[in-house]
């Protein structure tokens, strides 16, 4: 390649400091970063990001869960690239290969009785449409999500999203409902979980019956949830709610934009080992591995009646898009990452439980495969949440080069989402740069 043919202002080599000044200039607030001293990340391969500077971090987060194949995988680039050099971009007015073989593709490994695919650009975008067409199907306007869900950022989407996001005073648009995820340790009804008899699932019966015309749509949920916090409830919440949702004639969203494409272990959906099968699939993050891409899978009787009229996507289903989300399920296949996601993420486990153990601060060791959560609290009795130390703890970690995320309704959970190209000897690096951080940590306490 030419490189000259590359503006120049991108082939530039620039330092952290005059790129945080351009941005401080000429980009909105709502685009913050990480660290009190944000990185500026130039390069990746593997599990593994580089800065400007030219120092290396082992990437836990994976951007935010999404580069599931790692960085720079070569079939992936291969993939991009040769897509490059034929189309870029079309409509899906127009037919085209990529979005043909995505949509086979797709199907293959989708839920029992599932064949039809929406692609759209974003996992928000992906559960607008989702519950739209249901709500569509079902003439009915009753929506049910659960606390402490994320489900995204656009209008719909924000509104049935209750960690942690409303910074406006705003009402809940007509329709909208929740019910008690399965948070066991902050439940809250005060039960123990199995003595409980899932009361936070058996919920929804009364609410359903008392808040709604005793008919829903649809009810969504994750199978664990991300930004609420790494929260996974026990199998039988989801397969409750499920009863309870076809007893009241609605629809089952499993919201997978962060389980979806085998990260929690031997499935391809989190749904799956709850023994549920879903109505809808929706689906973002590791189905592009950094490439925008979302979408939904669901049973053709549902999306009978789904028409251009009620959705369109401008660059949905793009061929580049779509070209790069069918190379991440060849690697997953190729590389047996359902498998390698449940081996790795025991071991993973296995560490982190260690650091439970060694350490006060760590309330809670949570989570399936590789999405994995460490709840910090400053008072092991009162769960008080350590959110301020977490801080400290992601400040401490960029220095010895490991990358986490954050997330929880009071910013006090470690999110461990990496790309399933994570190795053992990084895990035990990880390892070893948490129980550091947390070491020194908790001397403030």
């Amino acid at each position: 390649m030419d490189e000259k043919l590359v503006p120049e202002d991108l082939r530039k080599a620039y330092s952290a400091k005059e790129i945080l000044e351009i941005e401080k200039k000429h980009v909105i607030p709502a685009v913050s970063h990480y660290y009190e001293e944000p990185l500026l990340l130039v390069r990746g391969e593997g599990a593994t990001l580089e800065d400007a500077k030219g120092k290396k971090y082992i990437d836990l987060f994976a951007g935010i869960c999404t580069t599931i194949t790692g960085y720079s995988h070569p079939k992936f680039v291969a993939t991009l690239k040769w897509q490059l050099d034929r189309l870029v971009y079309t409509s899906s007015l127009y037919a085209t290969i990529p979005y043909a073989v995505l949509a086979k593709r797709l199907v293959e490994i989708a839920p029992k009785g599932i064949s039809q695919s929406f692609i759209v650009n974003s996992g928000s975008e992906a559960n607008e449409a989702a519950l739209f067409m249901a709500r569509k199907f079902k003439n009915n306007p009753y929506v049910v999500a659960c606390t402490h869900a994320y489900h995204g950022r656009t209008m719909l989407a924000r509104e049935i999203s209750s960690a942690g996001w409303r910074t406006v005073p705003e009402a809940h648009p007509p329709g909208v409902r929740f019910q008690p995820y399965g948070y066991c340790y902050r439940c809250p009804f005060a039960k123990e979980y199995p003595e409980c008899d899932l009361q936070c699932a058996r919920y929804l019966r009364e609410l359903i019956r008392t808040q709604t015309n005793k008919a829903i749509a649809a009810f969504i949920v994750e199978p664990i949830q991300g930004v609420g916090g790494i929260i996974q409830p026990p199998p039988e919440f989801f397969q409750i709610t499920n009863e309870i949702v076809k007893e009241f004639d609605g629809l089952y969203i499993s919201d997978e934009v962060q389980t979806g494409f085998g990260r929690t272990g031997k499935k391809w959906w989190g749904i799956q080992h709850a023994g549920v099968n879903p109505d809808i699939v929706t689906m973002a993050k590791g189905f592009g591995s950094g490439i925008p891409i979302g979408g939904f899978l669901t049973r053709p009787e549902y999306a009978e009646e789904y028409t251009t009229t009620d959705s369109f996507a401008t660059f949905g289903g793009n061929p580049l898009s779509c070209a790069g989300a069918i190379a991440v399920l060849d690697i997953i296949q190729e590389s047996n990452y359902l498998q390698r996601a449940f081996e790795q993420g025991r071991y993973l486990r296995k560490q982190l439980e260690a650091l439970k153990q060694e350490h006060k601060i760590v309330g809670e060791v949570r989570g399936q495969g590789m999405m994995q959560g460490i709840e910090l609290v400053r008072n092991q009795d009162t769960k008080e949440p350590a959110s301020q130390e977490l801080l400290q703890v992601m400040e401490l970690c960029k220095i010895e080069g490991l990358l986490i995320g954050k997330g929880g309704i009071d910013g006090n959970a470690i999110r461990i989402q990496p790309p399933l190209e994570l190795t053992k000897e990084q895990i035990d690096e990880a390892y070893q740069i948490l129980d550091k951080a947390f070491t020194q940590v908790e001397k403030t306490l």
